[in-house]
């Protein structure tokens, strides 16, 4: 009994110096700052770079639209490039008209590696910033 006693009476001094201790350590002058993440936002955001928050413009009906009618373009050494259908085509320019009788495919396959290298560097400036860039045909 004299144990069952003195247990209990070590728990009870336990439990009250936990108490005392918890509630002079939350309660002190300046107070409990929670860190929450909007409040360390708030403390970054003015050393944030804009270049970091780049939003994504939405795709709409009339940006898919605008893709369908319109075809980008890549001038480059009086060669006009560009990609339609899945498929590379040049054509020579005469000032700044593309002349369309000279269009053709690109045959990617003959080209050494300088040439290689030029068209790698053309396809990607004609296909950067796309949002549909998969390697499958999409359909299930």
């Amino acid at each position: 009994m004299e144990y069952f006693i003195g247990s209990i009476t070590t728990l009870v001094l336990v439990i009250l110096v936990g108490i005392v201790y918890r509630k002079y350590t939350y309660e002190s002058e300046v107070g409990y700052v929670s860190y929450s993440q909007a409040y360390i936002y708030s403390l970054i955001a003015p050393y944030l770079q804009d270049e970091i928050m780049v939003t994504i413009p939405a795709e709409t009906q009339a940006s898919r639209f605008n893709e369908a009618q319109y075809v980008r373009i890549v001038v480059l050494d009086s060669n006009a490039y560009w990609i339609r259908e899945n498929t590379f085509y040049m054509a020579d320019m005469e000032g700044e008209e593309v002349l369309k009788d000279t269009t053709r495919a690109v045959d990617i396959m003959a080209m050494d590696k300088v040439q290689l290298d030029k068209m790698v560097y053309i396809i990607e400036k004609l296909t950067e910033g796309k949002n549909n860039d998969r390697r499958d045909s999409g359909q299930s």
